[in-house]
C-alpha cells in the first residue's frame, strides 16, 4: 500500500483476498432479478457485506480512513470481476445480469467509503451506471462513449448546483467512481489537482474566478428533460471553497463564458495555465476500483484506438454523492 496524503492513495488486494471475495460475492442468491437501478440498496448492503468480510484488515481500516479524511483520489486494484469474461457493449448499454459480481464490488466499496450512488435523469437514460466504452457513432464526440478525439481537462456536470446545501439531484457530483473491466489498451485517465492549477495562478485571477460572473452550459451527454430543464447556469463562480476548506472548481474547454471583461481574461489566463500543466497518469485495468473528488481534481484522456469488438476498453462509471 502507498500514500500520499495531498495526491494519491492506492490499495492493493492479495489474491488469496480477491479469490474468497469473489467466491462469496458470486454466490449471493439475495438479489433475486435486481440489478442496480431497481435494486440498489441491495448492491450496496451485500457488496459492503462480503467485501468487509473478505478483504485484508489493512485494506478496510485504510478505506475507513479515507471515509473520515478523503485524499483528491483513491485506487483499489485487483478486485473480483465477472464469472465468466463479458463483450464490451458496443451501443453504451448492456444486460447488467451478467455483471453482478462487478457491480456488488463497485457498489460495496461506495458503501464502505460512505458515498452515495447518483443518477441524473437527463444524463445516461438516467442510469447509475455509464459503460465507458467506444461507441462506433460516438467516435468524434466529447463524451466517454467517444475515443477519435481528445478529452480535455474538465470536471463532469459543471452545470449543477455547486452550493453545499443543493440537493444530490441537483448538485454538481462529488466524487466519479469507476470499475475497470478491461483496458489492454492502457488508455490511462489524467488527474490534475485544482490546487496545483492554483498554485501557478496570480492571486487576482483566482480572485476573479470566485466570484459569481460566469455562464456554463451543459455538455453533449446530456438531454433537455421533459421539464424544460435549462441546459445552462448563470451568474456562478468558477472557484469556490467547499466545506473541509479545499479549493473547488467547474470547468469544461467550451462550457464557460465570462460575463465580464475581467471574467473574460481570467478564465483565459485560467486555460494558459492548466494547458501546461502535465497532471498524473492513472491507469484503470481489470478489477481496479478508482474514484476521485470531482470538485478538486480536473480529468482528461488522449485519443486512442480501440481494440476489435468485445475486447476495447470497458470502464463501469458511477457518480457518487458524500
Amino acid at each position: 500500500m502507498t500514500t500520499s496524503r495531498s495526491r494519491t492513495h492506492t490499495l492493493h488486494i492479495p489474491d488469496s483476498s480477491r479469490a474468497a471475495a469473489g467466491a462469496a460475492l458470486g454466490a449471493v442468491g439475495e438479489l433475486g432479478d435486481a440489478v442496480p437501478d431497481t435494486g440498489v440498496g441491495l448492491y450496496l448492503e451485500y457488496g459492503a457485506k462480503h467485501l468487509r468480510n473478505h478483504l485484508p484488515a489493512q485494506v478496510l481500516d485504510a478505506l475507513a480512513e479515507w471515509r473520515h479524511s478523503p485524499t483528491a483520489w483513491l485506487t483499489v486494484v485487483n478486485l473480483p470481476g465477472p464469472q465468466e469474461a463479458v463483450p464490451t457493449p458496443r451501443d453504451g448499454f448492456c444486460d447488467e445480469s451478467l455483471l453482478r459480481t462487478p457491480n456488488l464490488v463497485h457498489f460495496g466499496m461506495l458503501q464502505l467509503l460512505g458515498l452515495t450512488p447518483i443518477a441524473y435523469p437527463w444524463e445516461n437514460d438516467g442510469r447509475l451506471i455509464r459503460n465507458v466504452a467506444p461507441r462506433a457513432a460516438s467516435a468524434s464526440s466529447l463524451t466517454s462513449w467517444g475515443y477519435a478525439r481528445p478529452l480535455d481537462w474538465h470536471t463532469d456536470d459543471s452545470v449543477l448546483d455547486h452550493r453545499p446545501d443543493a440537493a444530490p439531484a441537483e448538485a454538481i457530483p462529488h466524487y466519479l467512481s469507476f470499475y475497470g473491466l478491461r483496458n489492454d489498451e492502457r488508455v490511462p485517465t489524467d488527474l490534475l489537482l485544482v490546487d496545483t492549477v492554483l498554485k501557478a495562478l496570480p492571486d487576482r485571477i483566482a480572485e476573479a474566478l470566485r466570484r459569481p460572473d460566469f455562464t456554463v452550459t451543459a455538455p453533449e451527454s446530456y438531454t433537455a428533460d421533459g421539464d424544460g430543464r435549462p441546459l445552462s447556469r448563470t451568474g456562478v463562480p468558477m472557484l469556490w471553497t467547499l466545506p473541509d476548506g479545499n479549493a473547488a472548481l467547474r470547468y469544461g474547454p467550451g462550457r464557460l463564458t465570462g460575463r465580464t471583461p475581467e471574467a473574460c481574461d481570467a478564465l483565459a489566463e485560467f486555460e494558459r495555465h492548466a494547458a501546461a500543466l502535465p497532471g498524473t497518469p492513472v491507469l484503470v485495468e481489470e478489477g481496479g476500483f478508482h474514484i476521485f473528488d470531482n470538485r478538486r481534481v480536473m480529468h482528461r484522456r488522449v485519443p486512442f484506438q480501440p481494440l476489435a469488438e468485445g475486447r476495447a476498453r470497458w470502464l463501469r462509471r458511477c457518480y457518487a454523492h458524500g
